[in-house]
């Protein structure tokens, strides 16, 4: 009995260090698609997956309590991050920003110190970041992606892929780039393919195509 415990306790304290944790960063004015592109998939992979893989924990966090959507509705964040609490955000092992409208105030929050500081520790520390469309902007706002293959939204008379230039970055106008760990793509409709390639990544194919099949995906 007493060695059943310890090997119990072993796999508990085994699996936390094991265990992905995903902080998805939310914008006022974020696109909820975007961000349930994310929360969706990984909350079915903690049903249906594989086993092995059925402990990745996903949080919403921001600088604020809540965001309202690009298109309405509210979103009260799970963990609100601070000056006094940002380490303890430095022990998630990836960053996903979702994109939203200018119009909504989207871009108000790009020189946020707060959000600057975890992009810092997340790119040097060669941390996953995932920004979705026009996320990127802000992402490249922080200063510290550089000599990256990037890419963002490319409609609209391509108005935010060109401001790519104005940053220390390779441009490149495909919907989908992944340079070593920093991911972008250009729209709404990416969020969800990039959500499936971030949890192949973190699991493996045969895992991601049981979560496809549970949730009618192709």
């Amino acid at each position: 009995m007493y060695t059943k415990n310890i090997l119990e306790i072993s796999w508990s304290i085994l699996k936390r260090v094991l265990m992905k944790k995903i902080a998805v960063f939310l914008f006022e004015g974020a696109e909820l698609f975007e961000i349930a592109s994310f929360t969706d998939i990984f909350g079915w992979n903690n049903v249906v997956g594989l086993k092995e893989f059925r402990d990745i924990k996903l949080e919403t966090i921001s600088y604020k309590e809540s965001i309202k959507c690009t298109w309405g509705g509210k979103i009260k964040v799970e963990k609100v991050i601070t000056e006094e609490n940002i380490g303890k955000f430095f022990d998630y092992d990836i960053l996903v920003i979702p994109g939203g409208f200018g119009k909504a105030n989207f871009f108000e929050g790009k020189n946020n110190e707060i959000f600057k500081k975890l992009i810092k520790y997340f790119s040097e520390s060669n941390k996953i970041i995932v920004a979705i469309c026009s996320a990127v902007i802000n992402l490249l706002e922080s200063g510290y992606i550089k000599n990256k293959k990037v890419t963002t939204y490319l409609l609209d008379n391509k108005r935010y892929f060109n401001q790519l230039k104005n940053y220390n970055i390779i441009p490149v106008e495909e919907e989908i780039v992944i340079d070593d760990n920093l991911f972008t793509c250009s729209g709404p409709g990416n969020a969800l393919e990039m959500s499936f390639k971030l949890l192949e990544k973190l699991t493996s194919s045969e895992n991601l195509e049981i979560v496809k099949k549970n949730m009618f995906l192709k």
